[in-house]
């Protein structure tokens, strides 16, 4: 083979070097729209982000699990004090909360656009890599069962019979900082209700003496377990935990 003429060979190069550049464009495109992409909370992978402040700070948010893109699907879980998994009724929505102090912290989905609501909360114990398993501890979970008590009788609270929702209400507190998901779903309770649709969720957090408590709320009854149970006027549960 003869070697190619210096004219030829320098265009050559040239042309090469133009090629090489535009790879390069494309690679460098790819890499900063996969940094920027916005995260849709389908999975621990896609949890959506929450930052919180040192101080006060409050996040709301609201997405359509009913339909897609993105496409959401059911949360396995082990309910409280069972050994045995169980699959969420709804499609789930998955975040991730970055806690930088010891702090109280109240998360709900009373924005949402449905009757009924799960809400489960995992501190995450070693950073996400590909190769590596999950690994999360349980914290709280506001379960199905979780918003009415079958002995509640909210006549005796002043409560209206029959206006009380049952979207989650978690209130941690002196929850310790780290890394932490919070996943929540809805489901179906009676006929009429729909497991799907517009899950809104509320993360509000300050520290423990700044945090103002649930205005107008009456306690379910006294107990000294970690775990308590109160209702706002209108006859929603909440459910408080304290941290060992």
């Amino acid at each position: 083979m003869q070697p190619l003429h210096k004219k030829t060979q320098k265009h050559y190069i040239t042309m090469t070097k133009r090629i090489f550049f535009l790879l390069m464009l494309c690679l460098f495109g790819w890499e900063v729209k996969a940094q920027t992409d916005e995260k849709q909370g389908v999975y621990y992978y896609d949890a959506i982000p929450i930052v919180l402040n040192r101080s006060a700070s409050v996040f709301t948010d609201v997405r359509n699990t009913e339909s897609g893109p993105p496409w959401y699907g059911y949360f396995i879980y082990q309910p409280e004090g069972s050994n045995e998994y169980r699959r969420t009724q709804g499609n789930a929505v998955f975040y991730r909360m970055e806690n930088p102090v010891t702090r109280d912290v109240i998360i709900h989905n009373w924005n949402s656009r449905m009757g009924f609501s799960t809400i489960f909360v995992y501190r995450l114990l070693s950073e996400l890599t590909p190769d590596s398993n999950i690994n999360i501890e349980p914290v709280a979970m506001f379960e199905e069962g979780d918003f009415m008590n079958p002995e509640f009788k909210p006549e005796e609270l002043g409560i209206p019979p029959m206006v009380s929702r049952g979207l989650a209400y978690l209130h941690l507190k002196n929850l310790p900082p780290g890394s932490y998901f919070i996943i929540t779903a809805g489901y179906k309770y009676m006929n009429g209700s729909k497991p799907n649709g517009e899950l809104g969720i509320t993360v509000r957090a300050a520290t423990s003496h700044m945090i103002p408590g649930e205005p107008e709320t009456k306690p379910e009854g006294p107990n000294t377990h970690l775990i308590q149970f109160k209702y706002d006027l209108s006859g929603n549960r909440i459910k408080t935990i304290q941290q060992p």
